[in-house]
């Protein structure tokens, strides 16, 4: 039976499941599934979709306005919301261009300004509190204004949180000092957004052998912490298995995690000395894995024994890679960035900022072209990339999709939620590209 002979009623619901790329691609097939792909009713629920307003950040939707408009108003919103507004620091920037979306957060029992980070999606805040009388994180619903979660704790111990797909559940990781200096207790926290409630889901002590311990990432099963030991490396723990494997970071510049992968940059150690970005599925590690011990002393034998058991990117099934350059030069990366695609499931947005360094391409052949490659010595870059995980017999594709040079680190910033202190509260502040059906996106 021809996938387009179904009902109209199972063509919609198939619709309703796919990203908004696959139904625009489907739509062009024939009219019959155009007719389908172009309904008010699929278009409704793609702009109401919880995972593509996220992945924009954008503020709560006005649903009743947009009910009221066409297909076709429909679909504007989307690109809208798509382009998204210009970088802040834009000297072009009008502020007439823009819709802004307040809401307002009192911090009546606070002492001091604490640190404050949106956490992806911008519904969620998660506060650091360093006053003299307490020492806490907390986490806040920024719609309803309502204190989630808190946990006393030290100071200048920040968190990584995960946001659990399709529900209202966060994952807290973050380490505490325990009885000496240095000795180091992590923690993962589950949250449930809506009562508050919360339970332990892993601990891990690490003695006083280990000299530092920084939370990095946590998604779903996985943490990311850097440790400080005998030599400086990365441990990547699958909390709920109790296992676990380290990474050197020698030569290594960023790492981050999302889902099913590890996306890191690390400085070639053979001419011509790069930097290259790269994408390694957490399938590598299927023969690494090392049993968690039951206690600390065990796991610092296990990192004493070094460098034999260490991992280095390099030595990985690496899924796919690009070297960082820009008009032919090399980029030192100096921030990475990677947000979920609004309108392709399971891709990431990754961009990357660094600056030229002073190791030149072949020499030009031309006066002018000197000339260009001594303005652009130093100069700051933006690299976009998309990233597409492997699906069936497809592998993983990491492809450029822009580059642009700044001039001055400020304009890499395009913030669509930005939080503000204001007196003793935050604000925080969404903003949007004001156009078709800005006002109730």
């Amino acid at each position: 039976m021809p996938f387009e002979a179904l009902g109209e009623d199972v063509l919609l619901g198939i619709f309703c499941l796919c990203d908004i790329s696959t139904v625009l691609a489907v739509s062009g097939i024939n009219k019959a599934l155009r007719r389908i792909a172009l309904s008010k009713q699929l278009w409704l629920a793609m702009v109401l979709d919880k995972k593509f307003r996220d992945a924009l950040e954008l503020p709560p939707p006005n649903r009743a306005h947009l009910e009221c408009l066409s297909t076709e108003e429909l679909i504007a919103v989307v690109k809208n919301a798509v382009n998204g507004p210009c970088s802040i620091w834009d000297s072009a920037l009008d502020e007439s261009s823009v819709t802004m979306t307040s809401f307002q957060i009192p911090l009546d029992d606070m002492e001091n300004r604490p640190e404050a980070r949106l956490l992806p999606g911008a519904r969620y805040l998660v506060l650091h509190s360093t006053s003299t009388t307490q020492q806490g994180l907390y986490l806040y619903d920024v719609w309803s204004a309502r204190r989630v979660w808190h946990r006393l704790m030290q100071a200048h111990k920040m968190c990584e949180v995960d946001l659990v797909p399709g529900g209202a559940i966060a994952r807290v990781f973050f380490v505490q000092t325990v009885d000496h200096p240095n000795t180091y207790m992590l923690h993962v926290k589950e949250v449930d957004l809506k009562t508050g409630a919360s339970h332990e889901l892993f601990n891990f002590s690490l003695d006083r052998t280990v000299f530092g311990a920084t939370p990095c990432a946590i998604v779903g099963d996985f943490l990311l912490a850097a440790l400080v030991h005998s030599h400086s490396l990365l441990v990547l723990i699958n909390w709920r298995a109790s296992t676990f494997v380290s990474l050197s970071r020698d030569g290594l510049s960023y790492v981050q995690l999302i889902p099913g992968y590890i996306l890191s940059t690390y400085r070639e150690t053979s001419p011509p000395h790069g930097y290259i970005l790269t994408a390694t599925g957490l399938e590598a590690f299927s023969d690494r894995w090392q049993p968690l011990p039951d206690d600390s002393t065990g796991l610092a034998a296990q990192l004493e024994a070094g460098s034999a058991s260490t991992i280095t990117i390099e030595s990985l099934d690496i899924a796919t890679q690009e070297r960082l350059e820009y008009i032919n030069w090399q980029i030192r990366s100096s921030a990475i960035t990677a947000t979920p695609h609004p309108l392709c499931a399971g891709a990431y947005n990754i961009a990357i900022y660094g600056r030229q360094f002073s190791e030149r391409p072949p020499r030009p052949a031309t006066l002018m072209e000197r000339i260009g490659n001594l303005v652009l010595l130093g100069a700051r870059a933006l690299l976009s990339y998309r990233f597409m995980p492997g699906q069936a017999q497809a592998s993983c594709e990491l492809r450029l999709v822009s580059a642009q040079r700044l001039s001055n680190e400020l304009q890499a910033e395009f913030p669509r939620a930005i939080p503000r202190h204001s007196g003793n509260s935050i604000s925080v502040v969404y903003r949007q590209r004001r156009g078709p059906g800005a006002d109730v996106a």
